[in-house]
């Protein structure tokens, strides 16, 4: 009988003995406190795309600072440069809101980076924004041949990492995952990193959200669940020679799972006076814009009051609910064959549905954000990293110079206040395809967005 190496490694998983977590076994660097200032996440991601860079970047002329990365691809960088007209402050026509709320301050802790490439085509997905290129839809054979490769998101890995959490007492949630949107991924037993790439599910309701990662400074006692089910679990697991190891690995899921779930019940933190919300996002679920913007910001602020209170540090929301760009433009209709596919004619919808989101929400957050202090000179925006990524670039369904914008420094491990273009500006040539087809080589200082078409499947990509 022929095996397949996903099934090997899948019976090799089943075999290890996933215990409860154990403090006394870590190291002294494990143990030790939570630093001063200890870095956050907050990541929000759109669909689609399609939004021609001259409205979603800067100009070329902040790159004023040049590095060769490899022989041949030099990248360029400088700073982030903003105008003040008509009472709006501006990075971009997308990147652009009230001066009284986007302030020059908040300029400077913001970057925009240019010229981050999938190299493969996966036409629609959700988990390209945070790494795991195998959640996609299989519309081209570039994604139907990664789609056998699942790997945990990045939000997760540093979610288990004990360099981001080094003291878990007061963590109720390592990532809250955020509406419905399958965007993040783990392994089914995080802990041993083993099992099948499963899709996080989301919470729906910001107010259970809330009720979960806040902790009250006093807890019932009571008897630790995993062990009411660890001497019967033993007793299967290492008893019974029928067990296949496919349910061997089920039964190392469950308890390490449960011994995640005793590890939430038991943290402690005293989170001060945070009034508790009134107001749920589940009771927003319409396209009109006013509550597509009142649902993400909900969600929000209930990471932000996680990020202050300390019972979660890392935050995921994909914003791709009830076709959320219609309810931004305010768009009667299908975004994604209407505008999406016809982006050629309709660039002013496009820009207005995204500049709204970052006036309107990513903005917003950063800015609550800085109105707070993190107790040591600065304030939690300083602390976080805030990414808005989209699910295309200039085209939809390519991942070519997807647009990533951040907020803060997290904790001061990156610069901020800059404009950084990854691309390969100057090679000799690059290849066009259309629908997968490869045409004509042309040269990429004379290529714009307008060149590109609205078609599906059509991009570029440097050549080798």
């Amino acid at each position: 009988m022929n095996f397949s190496r996903r099934q090997i490694l899948r019976g090799a998983a089943g075999a290890s003995l996933a215990l409860p977590f154990m403090p006394s076994l870590l190291g002294k660097e494990a143990l030790a406190k939570t630093p001063a200032r200890p870095p956050r996440l907050l990541w929000l991601t759109t669909d689609h795309g399609a939004a021609f860079e001259g409205a979603m970047f800067p100009g070329n002329s902040p790159l004023t600072m040049q590095a060769t990365v490899v022989p041949g691809h030099s990248v360029g960088a400088g700073p982030l440069v903003s105008s003040v007209q008509n009472g709006a402050r501006s990075v971009s026509p997308i990147l652009s809101a009230p001066s009284t709320d986007f302030t020059a301050s908040l300029a400077q802790k913001m970057n925009v980076l240019r010229g981050l490439d999938v190299p493969w085509y996966l036409a629609h997905h959700t988990g390209g924004h945070m790494g795991n290129f195998a959640a996609n839809d299989g519309g081209g054979a570039d994604g139907v041949a990664v789609q056998a490769f699942p790997r945990p998101t990045i939000d997760q890995i540093i979610g288990r990492s004990p360099n981001f959490y080094p003291n878990l007492a007061s963590v109720k949630q390592r990532v809250m995952v955020m509406g419905p949107r399958a965007i993040s991924w783990n392994w089914s037993n995080p802990a041993a990193r083993s099992g099948s790439i499963d899709a996080q599910k989301g919470e729906t309701s910001s107010l259970n959200l809330f009720r979960s990662i806040f902790v009250p400074p006093t807890k019932p006692s009571r008897a630790p669940i995993a062990d009411q089910v660890l001497q019967s679990y033993k007793s299967l697991r290492e008893g019974n020679r029928r067990l296949s190891s496919a349910d061997r690995q089920r039964l190392d899921d469950h308890i390490a799972n449960m011994s995640e779930l005793e590890r939430k019940l038991n943290a402690t933190a005293n989170c001060g006076a945070i009034t508790p919300p009134t107001d749920d996002a589940s009771g927003h679920q319409t396209l009109q814009q006013a509550d597509f913007i009142a649902w993400s910001n909900l969600f929000a602020d209930v990471a932000i009051a996680a990020f202050s209170c300390g019972t979660s540090r890392i935050g995921v929301l994909g914003m791709g609910y009830y076709q959320s760009e219609e309810a931004l433009g305010q768009y009667s209709g299908d975004w994604h064959q209407g505008v999406a596919h016809q982006a050629s004619s309709n660039q002013p919808l496009l820009t207005r549905a995204y500049q709204t989101f970052f006036a309107r929400v990513f903005l917003r957050v950063a800015s609550k954000l800085e109105g707070m202090s993190n107790g040591v000179g600065g304030t939690l925006l300083d602390d976080t990293l805030m990414v808005w990524s989209q699910e295309c670039g200039v085209s939809t369904h390519d991942s070519f110079s997807l647009p990533v914008v951040t907020f803060g420094s997290a904790a001061g491990a990156l610069k901020t206040g800059l404009y950084c273009d990854y691309r390969r500006v100057n090679p000799a040539w690059v290849w066009l395809f259309s629908d997968g087809t490869m045409h004509s080589r042309i040269d990429h200082l004379t290529l714009r967005s307008r060149d590109l078409g609205a078609g599906s499947g059509s991009g570029i990509l440097p050549s080798s």
